[in-house]
């Protein structure tokens, strides 16, 4: 049987007496239903990026992996916010466009490829959600 895995830019692991917002609320049951991998950035920042953290919870997998000051400045509060959130929610006076951000944006992407093909099974369905 398939596993459902999800990758975003952020992860939000949920926490008791804690409710789930945005993407969360939309992905989560289907992950915890069905069994799957959320993958993405932890919202951490190290020194130097390392395997992907995973933490089991029933069904659903959660792989995280931190980010490096630089990465996270260009990926996440660069491009994904300042070019990708605009354009998806139809609010282009907010667009704008670095080179430097998106070079970041695809550095990481490529990064979270990396860290992600050592836990994927054949059958994985993969959902790719990187703007916010």
């Amino acid at each position: 049987m398939s596993r459902l895995v999800a990758v975003s830019n952020r992860v939000s692991m949920t926490k008791p007496g804690r409710s789930a917002g945005g993407l969360a609320v939309g992905v989560l049951a289907a992950l915890q239903e069905q069994g799957g991998i959320w993958f993405g950035w932890s919202g951490q920042l190290a020194q130097e990026t390392r395997d992907a953290k995973v933490t089991e919870q029933g069904k659903l997998t959660y792989a995280t992996i931190d980010l490096t000051e630089s990465d996270a400045e260009g990926y996440y509060n660069g491009f994904s916010n300042n070019s990708l959130w605009p354009l998806m929610h139809y609010l282009l006076g907010y667009f704008s466009f670095s080179r430097r951000e998106y070079e970041s944006y695809c550095r990481v992407n490529a990064l979270f490829a990396r860290k992600l093909i050592p836990l994927l099974e054949p059958d994985d369905v993969i959902w790719v959600h990187d703007y916010h």
